[in-house]
């Protein structure tokens, strides 16, 4: 609607929770020529810019993604403990971060991805526990856990398993793996992720260009989730 009455859209993730409706928002930003952006904010995350940059130069290749999604979430409430006016779900919101970075950090669509999921909440309808795996063409893999049953450290935690070296982002913060803090203050003008991501929507409106995270170019992790969802069944 908001591209319909010809406004700029960056919409929080996940932009859709099923693929029908993310091929809708793509269409109606194609239509309406307005620049439309979701917010997948670890693609502008300094830690992951930091590794994204070092796979461009050469100078890593990515060999494992291994990623823990979790929280202590047994209602339906956001992060300000608030109800939510949605189902939150692992698949289609929080594995939708690892899905779309996955496919930025190596350039490819997955060409496997499955998964298998513990029992159903009996009032959500939704799994509290998931496990995903994923693979590129070029060989590199994902392995993706994620929980509402997990009663400690809550977030999500990425392992990048390299040719040359091992490296975990926590958020806009990375260390090696030997937990050697690494400085990413110099990848960008800001060290806050979500900052960065809105200077990219800002910036591209006015330059008149594609951002970063537009619809369209994270509409692969959208296919890749509904593909996952099937293989569910």
């Amino acid at each position: 609607q908001c591209l319909e009455a010809g406004k700029h859209v960056q919409v929080e993730i996940p932009m859709a929770d099923s693929l029908a409706d993310a091929e809708r928002l793509v269409a109606a930003a194609a239509r309406t020529g307005k620049v439309a952006m979701a917010g997948h904010t670890r693609r502008f995350n300094p830690s992951h810019q930091w590794i994204h940059k070092k796979i461009a130069a050469g100078e890593l290749k990515l060999q494992q993604m291994d990623v823990q999604t979790y929280f202590f979430r047994r209602t339906n409430i956001n992060a300000l403990g608030q109800p939510r006016s949605w189902t939150d779900h692992l698949l289609w919101h929080h594995a939708c971060h690892t899905v779309d970075l996955f496919h930025y950090q190596t350039g490819e669509i997955c060409s496997v991805a499955r998964a298998v999921q513990g029992p159903m909440h009996p009032d959500l309808g939704i799994a509290m526990d998931m496990s995903i795996q994923m693979k590129v063409p070029s060989g590199p893999i994902c392995t993706l856990s994620l929980s509402f049953n997990n009663d400690g450290p809550l977030g999500t935690f990425f392992r990048y398993i390299c040719d040359n070296g091992t490296y975990i982002a926590r958020y806009d913060d990375l260390v090696d793996g030997k937990e050697n803090p690494i400085d990413v203050s110099k990848v960008d003008v800001s060290m806050n992720g979500i900052e960065l991501q809105d200077r990219e929507f800002f910036a591209a409106i006015r330059e008149g260009r594609e951002p970063n995270a537009s619809v369209a170019q994270v509409l692969p992790a959208y296919e890749t989730l509904d593909r996952i969802e099937k293989s569910l069944r």
